[in-house]
Parts: C-alpha cells; sequence; structure tokens
C-alpha cells in the first residue's frame, strides 16, 4: 500500500490523534523532556528544549513513512503526548513509540483510550501486518500494558544500551504485535462487549 498523503485523525473516546504541524510546537511540550520521570523512562537527558527545537524535530517526520501523530484531550484542547511511526511499507510493519508528556495524564487510561483507533488505523487503513516496540526493562507499566494487550515479548537484551543517568547497562525488551494478536484482541474485547 502506498504511504499515506492525508492527514491523520482520529477520534478516541476523551482523546484526539492527529497529525502534528509546526503550529503544535509549544512551550508545553519543550518541556517535557525535562521532567525526571520521562527522562527516567526513556533513558535520555532531562533538558528542557526549545520552540525551534520542537519545530525542527517536527520537520524531522515526512508524515508518509515517519507520522508524528499528537494526543489531545478533545474537552479542554490540551496536547498530552504522541506517537511515532517508522513504517517499512515493503517489510509490512512499523515502530512505534509513545510518550505521555503531561504527568498528570500518566497511568489515567490514555494508552486503552487511544488503542483501538490506533490499531484499526495501522491494520485497516495502512494494512500493515505488524507492529514493533521496544521498551526499556525497568518500564514496567508500559510492559505490563502491552503484554496484557497481546504483544509479544520476542527477546530482552541484555545490558544493550548505557544509562543517562549513570553508568549502569539497561536491559531493552523487543516487542511484537501482529496483525493476528490485533485480530484475536478485537474478537476477545467484542465477546465482553468492551469495542
Amino acid at each position: 500500500m502506498p504511504p499515506p498523503q492525508q492527514p491523520v485523525r482520529l477520534e478516541a473516546g476523551q482523546y484526539l490523534i492527529r497529525t502534528l504541524t509546526e503550529s503544535d510546537a509549544s512551550d508545553r511540550w519543550a518541556a517535557w523532556p525535562a521532567d525526571p520521570e520521562a527522562a527516567y523512562l526513556l533513558n535520555a537527558p532531562a533538558r528542557k528544549l526549545s520552540q525551534s527545537d520542537i519545530i525542527t524535530y517536527i520537520g524531522s517526520f515526512d508524515q508518509q513513512s515517519r507520522l508524528l501523530l499528537g494526543i489531545f484531550d478533545q474537552k479542554t484542547g490540551t496536547h498530552v503526548g504522541f506517537l511515532t511511526f517508522s513504517i517499512d511499507f515493503a517489510a509490512s510493519r512499523a515502530l512505534v513509540n509513545l510518550l505521555i508528556g503531561e504527568p498528570s495524564y500518566r497511568n489515567y487510561g490514555v494508552l486503552t483510550a487511544i488503542r483501538r483507533p490506533m490499531t484499526t488505523y495501522i491494520y485497516e487503513t495502512l494494512g500493515l501486518q505488524a507492529l514493533l516496540a521496544s521498551v526499556l526493562a525497568h518500564n514496567q507499566v508500559i510492559l505490563d500494558w502491552l503484554l496484557k494487550e497481546g504483544w509479544i515479548l520476542e527477546r530482552t537484551l541484555h545490558g544493550e544500551i548505557r544509562s543517562q543517568s549513570g553508568d549502569k547497562m539497561l536491559d531493552v525488551c523487543l516487542l511484537k504485535y501482529p496483525r493476528e494478536a490485533w485480530q484475536a484482541r478485537e474478537r476477545e474485547l467484542a465477546e465482553k462487549g468492551k469495542r
């Protein structure tokens, strides 16, 4: 299937997922990388960015094979996080990354709310066969959620990357969510009346 050409706009209950543009660059977004919890979970140096840094970041996505999508609270309009997809159309798969940047929205069901529209877009609209993710092993909340949703832990790379907060080497978990696992999860939720 050819790369998507139209901006993405997905309704997800309380949330809206849409293509990010330069006009979305904000001081609030620029402050997310300075949050110690986010920095720890991402193994990134804690630092505040500028709006110019954010604009440059947005510009690095072609919105065809590299998508940058924002997650917004529909009631307040608050930009709460973002998703990136690095799509390999030839291999029919995409590597997904996610950050819930607003601390007050972490662990409050954002992932559960956006799961179905996001995966439906990947599997039905784009026609891909698999989603991939890499998660630091110490990010137990995300690992548990992914496994509960049907993702498959393919392997754990021990001592794969150096910690940004010391000399410790960190483990990285590689996960896959094939179309078949998504279909099985959709059937399970339909049977429970949760779709």
